[in-house]
Order: structure tokens, then C-alpha cells, then sequence
């Protein structure tokens, strides 16, 4: 890994030479918290792309890009972001290192590099259900389509895909994990005004050295049945039985349904996730556990309109196809036991941040939910761009894990951008109400720079 990511300094420092012939552009952050509690109320560290954690006082970024163009519609992209914070993680890290290529349908990543914020950063889990904007990008290959491919004319039918391959290099149960996710969308478009997309994703966690079973199967026949989904081979390591295997690796996936409309002047885009770990799941017999949500904006609002879009989402993951007989009982969302880390990456949940881990930040400790989700984003006063997130949920603890007394929890959030000069300067609020330890009240100051 040590190599790869010099590679990638190297082709930095070669686009910096040539400067003349690419776009370039950095970004510096700094970010202060006081909070009133052990822990930071939860929007204040939540889906904070891996730079903040629930003891961070002090987090700071840098990165820098630039893009070469080939033509108008290919270019080459490069990029490098240094991170600390203190707390949890405490060190210097990587925010990003990778090198892209892009043209006009398709999109190509190596290395560690921030995924795009979605619905104006008004979700609970962005992209999907299973794949959040809560923890630090992996390193690895990513192939994709970079908007759907029609059949013919740019509308009717055409599909959205993407195939990408991580490494899972923090300190895990087991070390060298593997990480292959691959979706595949259809998508039907009938006019500007209307477009759904229904399809797949899959994630399986797969390889590594396990500290009781030795190394895991990983050569290419063993990757060909991570891709396909297929049962157990032969060799599956010494000791380890085809329950805990569970089709070669940890799978986890979601249908996924998506419907664009615009209704009046308003943009409108109606979400849904449904997700599974095994059989039953797949065929549906979790139901309802999912994502459903909605997201309104208005693209002809005025820029110091009060409401410039909103979103509502509802999860509920208490099913856990708790009447469908399995050969251990009713899922256990997240958590796995033989990759015990679970759907965790650096100590920090990858997909829905209301599934949470327990006070040793090992093991999923509540992954049965039910919550609302509101976000909301506009101009106050006519003059400071405004963000505020607010989620109501109940806990019902998790199967095997320490008991935790059902609760109701409130968290919110506001990001008030106060200052957008020379410097942006941002004042974020925090607080949680949780029925069972009382209150917990944060503040936070960002200070961040863009240089073109």
C-alpha cells in the first residue's frame, strides 16, 4: 500500500509540473467542538466522510486536485488530501489519494477518493441504505456508469451499472478483508419530466486471515463465487463450517427503486431500499425493513428563498425476518460471525448511522430501528445558507448483543454558514434528547478556504 499511494504523489507532483495544461484547485478545513457530554451529539459526527469521530475536538483537511483534458468530454484526474483529528482516531491520515479517468458515460477511480454528496446533503445515508457518507473512502478500483446508458435516443430504456474492488486496511478481526460491490439499475426514462430506475447492489466481504481459522480463500475461484453469490467451495479453511462462511464471504445487498418526477416547478425524487443479508431477506421475507423517503426541491427558488429543498425519510430494520425459519434465527443487521468487525470500516458503521456500535466500537450493539428523518436547506434572513437535519428514532437493541433498554432518541442538527468572503466560516449546532441520559448539547466552529 506504502508504494501505491507514493504512485499517486508521484502523478500529483507531475501535474503540478505541468500546470500550465491542467485545472487545479485545493481546499483547506479546520473544524473545532466543544460538546457537553463523553461523546458529540450525533449529527456532529455522523456522516462526516471518516474526518470526525465522537471524541473529536480538532479536525483539519487539505486536499488538491487537478484535471488534465484529453478533449471536451475526457479528461484525467488526480487527486491528494491529507486529514488529522484528535479523539478516537487521533493521527494523520489519508483523506484522499487517487488518480480518475472520466469522459462523457464512464467513470474510472484507483485509490482513496470522497464520494459526491447527494440530495444537498439532506439524508441519512446518501447513496443507499447499505453505503453511507460515515466513514473515510477505502482504497481501491472503481468502474461505473457516470449517468444512465439509453438504448437509443436518451430515453426508453437503458441501465445504470457500476464494479468496484477495496481493500479493507484498518484493524480488524479479520486483517486484509476484502471488499467487492457491484450494482446494476434498469432505468426507464419516457420524457424529461419522468424517469424510474429499479435494481440491485451487492456487497461481500471476503478474503483476509482470520485469527483462528488462518487465511481465507481468495484465489480466483474464490473470487468468481464472491461475484456470483454461489454457496461454499471445498477448501473454506480448516475449522470453519459452511454456517459461518454463509455463501463464501459476508454478503449483504438492497433493491433499490427510484422515481424522478417533476411535479409543477418542483423537482421530486421518490426513494426506496430494501435491504437483506441472506436467503430470506432476498426473497423478501424481511419485509419491511428498508428505506423510504422522499425528496423535494425547487430549482426556480429564489437564492435567498427560507426553503430551497427538503427530504423525509422513514427506516425500519426491526423485522430482521424475525417469523421466517433460519439456520440461526432472525438476521442480525450489520454483524457478522465470522468477519466480526461486521459492516464497519475504521471503527465506524458503513451504511445506515442509526445501526450503532457499542461503547467498545467493536460490535454492533443496535441494529434494530425505527426512525424519522427530516432535512431541510436554504437561505435564513435572506443572507446565511442553512442546513438542518433533525431525526426521531426508537432503539431496540440487537440479537447477541448487550442489552440496552428500548429509548427513544432525538438528534438535530444545524449548519449555519456565516461568513462566505475571503474565508467560509460555519457555526454548527448539535443536540441530542435521549429519554434515558438526558440531554447532550454541541457547537462547533469551520473554517475553510477554496483556492481555484
Amino acid at each position: 500500500m506504502k508504494h501505491f499511494y507514493l504512485t499517486f504523489l508521484f502523478l500529483l507532483l507531475f501535474l503540478s509540473v505541468n500546470a500550465q495544461q491542467i485545472d487545479l484547485q485545493g481546499n483547506v478545513n479546520t473544524t473545532g467542538l466543544l460538546f457537553s457530554e463523553d461523546n458529540s451529539p450525533f449529527w456532529l459526527h455522523t456522516n462526516q466522510r471518516g474526518r470526525i469521530d465522537e471524541l473529536t475536538n480538532f479536525s483539519g483537511f487539505a486536499n488538491v486536485s487537478g484535471i488534465y483534458r484529453f478533449s471536451e468530454n475526457a479528461n484525467l484526474e488526480g487527486g491528494l488530501g491529507v486529514l488529522y483529528q484528535d479523539g478516537y482516531t487521533d493521527k494523520l491520515q489519508l483523506d484522499e489519494a487517487y488518480l480518475a479517468f472520466n469522459n462523457s458515460w464512464l467513470g474510472i477511480v484507483a485509490g482513496r477518493k470522497q464520494r459526491k454528496e447527494l440530495y444537498r446533503g439532506l439524508s441519512a445515508t446518501n447513496q443507499s441504505i447499505l453505503w453511507s457518507l460515515n466513514a473515510r473512502p477505502l482504497p481501491g478500483i472503481r468502474f461505473f456508469t457516470k449517468q444512465p446508458i439509453f438504448f437509443k435516443d436518451n430515453r426508453g430504456l437503458g441501465f445504470e451499472a457500476s464494479l468496484e474492488e477495496y481493500f479493507m486496511d484498518d484493524e480488524r478481526y479479520v486483517e486484509d478483508t476484502r471488499l467487492h460491490h457491484k450494482s446494476f439499475h434498469l432505468v426507464y426514462k419516457s420524457s424529461p419530466r419522468f424517469q424510474i430506475s429499479a435494481g440491485l447492489r451487492h456487497f461481500v466481504q471476503w478474503g483476509g486471515t482470520h485469527p483462528e481459522f488462518g487465511d481465507l480463500p481468495s484465489d480466483f475461484e474464490a473470487y468468481t463465487r464472491v461475484v456470483t453469490g454461489r454457496g461454499v467451495s471445498d477448501d473454506t479453511g480448516e475449522g470453519v463450517s459452511e454456517q459461518e462462511i454463509n455463501g463464501l464471504g459476508n454478503h449483504l445487498g438492497s433493491y433499490e427503486i427510484n422515481i424522478k418526477t417533476i411535479l409543477a416547478q418542483y423537482n421530486v425524487e421518490i426513494i426506496y431500499n430494501h435491504l437483506f443479508e441472506d436467503g430470506s431477506g432476498s426473497v423478501l421475507r424481511n419485509t419491511p425493513d428498508g428505506r423510504y423517503g422522499i425528496f423535494i426541491e425547487d430549482p426556480t427558488a429564489a437564492v435567498d428563498s427560507w426553503f430551497q429543498a427538503v427530504m423525509y425519510e422513514f427506516y425500519y430494520t426491526k423485522n430482521q425476518s424475525k417469523n421466517t425459519p433460519t439456520t440461526d434465527g432472525q438476521d442480525n443487521y450489520f454483524n457478522n460471525n465470522l468477519y466480526r468487525s461486521g459492516w464497519t470500516y475504521e471503527n465506524r458503521v458503513l451504511g445506515l448511522p442509526f445501526i450503532t456500535l457499542g461503547p467498545d466500537r467493536f460490535r454492533i450493539n443496535n441494529n434494530k430501528v425505527v426512525a424519522h428523518h427530516i432535512g431541510l436547506n436554504g437561505m435564513a434572513f435572506k443572507k446565511v445558507p442553512y442546513r438542518f437535519l433533525g431525526s426521531f428514532r426508537q432503539n431496540y437493541g440487537a440479537k447477541g448483543g448487550e442489552n440496552i433498554e428500548e429509548h427513544h432518541l432525538l438528534s438535530t442538527y444545524l449548519d449555519l454558514n456565516l461568513f462566505q468572503n475571503i474565508v467560509n466560516l460555519n457555526l454548527q449546532l448539535g443536540a441530542d434528547f435521549n429519554e434515558i441520559e438526558g440531554p447532550n448539547f454541541g457547537a462547533g466552529i469551520s473554517v475553510s478556504k477554496s483556492f481555484l
